[in-house]
């Protein structure tokens, strides 16, 4: 948690049954201390959130168009200073209790809202979490022996829903979303926050990717030619994963890969595009594009396109027949095989 600093953090309640319309609020009225324990929480929420592949990205709408905003705005104004954020807090409380009334099958929570810096990036996480039942063996009176009882806890791998605004320029709202068949129940919590021209990570990243494959290859840096195919796409997927809070932004892309020159931000000058100011990439999506897997009947394979631009994978797709020339492939298989 070295690179985790803790500006100021608050938990409110807002409570709700999932058959009842009704909501109400727990509002608290100080801050949480800075303890060891609220930096351990905030640091494991944040590296959940990190390991979700598929956010929903997109820019938070004006302060004009939504009371969340409009407050955030204000705090952002006053300085992102303590007195501010607590009040900011418990106002998009009471906007968020308001767009929960009445959404049965939705259930509150706890809602932590955190101002924190992760890695040089400042960040504003507001998560969702709710209490869990457990079991723990305990020590219970002077004999040698350990108890069993059931406990509460903070259900945190189970994150219910989460948002993240990240400070600086691009697509500055990153949230988690429940699964499809819920999406009708979790609305409220997107509406509440109130975010503009969302797209999936996977859909940036694809968009991301099919603009890459228009640019010319860049040269390595070591020997000054242009690289083959194959070591940029691995190139590629080692910078996407290395990228702070795994955001890719156009300019630190052109600049790690093409110095001073600036190809894709020419490309982007002359069309309109969401990734034009930065996105959360989606990393399965990134492998998926350059790493290829298939199994059928037991048989399975695994390789990368550039196996195939080189020769050592051949599909014929007229036969059907999939040829792999590779002798110490061939000769693993036959001492398992047993010739």
């Amino acid at each position: 948690m070295d690179q985790l600093i803790i500006h100021h953090a608050i938990v409110h309640e807002l409570k709700k049954q999932p058959e009842m319309a009704e909501a109400s609020l727990l509002l608290s009225s100080e801050a949480l201390p800075i303890t060891e324990q609220a930096i351990e929480l905030i640091g494991r929420l944040d590296e959940i959130f990190e390991r979700k592949s598929d956010l929903l990205q997109g820019f938070l709408v004006e302060p004009d168009e939504g009371l969340f905003p409009a407050y955030y705005q204000n705090w952002l104004e006053e300085g992102r200073s303590r007195q501010p954020f607590i009040a900011f807090s418990s106002h998009a409380m009471s906007v968020l209790k308001d767009k929960l009334e009445g959404v049965v099958g939705a259930k509150g929570g706890y809602l932590l809202f955190a101002d924190y810096t992760m890695e040089e990036q400042r960040i504003l996480g507001i998560y969702m979490i709710r209490n869990a039942e457990g079991m723990i063996f305990e020590e219970e009176g002077e004999d040698p022996a350990l108890k069993l009882r059931t406990t509460a806890y903070l259900d945190i791998q189970n994150m219910a829903m989460a948002a993240r605004l990240l400070a600086g320029p691009g697509r500055n709202v990153q949230m988690i979303r429940h699964a499809r068949t819920q999406s009708s129940i979790s609305q409220y919590f997107t509406d509440w926050v109130g975010i503009d021209r969302a797209e999936t990570s996977a859909e940036l990243t694809q968009s991301f990717l099919e603009m890459v494959e228009e640019l010319p290859v860049p040269k390595d840096r070591e020997t000054g030619f242009a690289m083959n195919e194959g070591d940029f796409e691995k190139a590629l997927v080692k910078y996407a994963a290395k990228a702070p809070q795994q955001t890719i932004r156009v300019q630190d892309f052109d600049e790690h890969f093409y110095g001073n020159e600036k190809p894709l931000q020419e490309m982007l000058a002359d069309q309109e595009s969401p990734i034009d100011q930065g996105f959360r990439v989606d990393r399965k999506a990134l492998r998926n594009q350059f790493y290829l897997r298939a199994g059928v009947g037991g048989i399975s394979i695994t390789c990368t396109k550039d196996h195939f631009r080189n020769g050592q994978v051949h599909v014929d797709e007229a036969t059907g027949k999939i040829t792999i020339n590779s002798e110490e492939l061939a000769s693993l298989l036959l001492d398992q095989y047993g010739i």
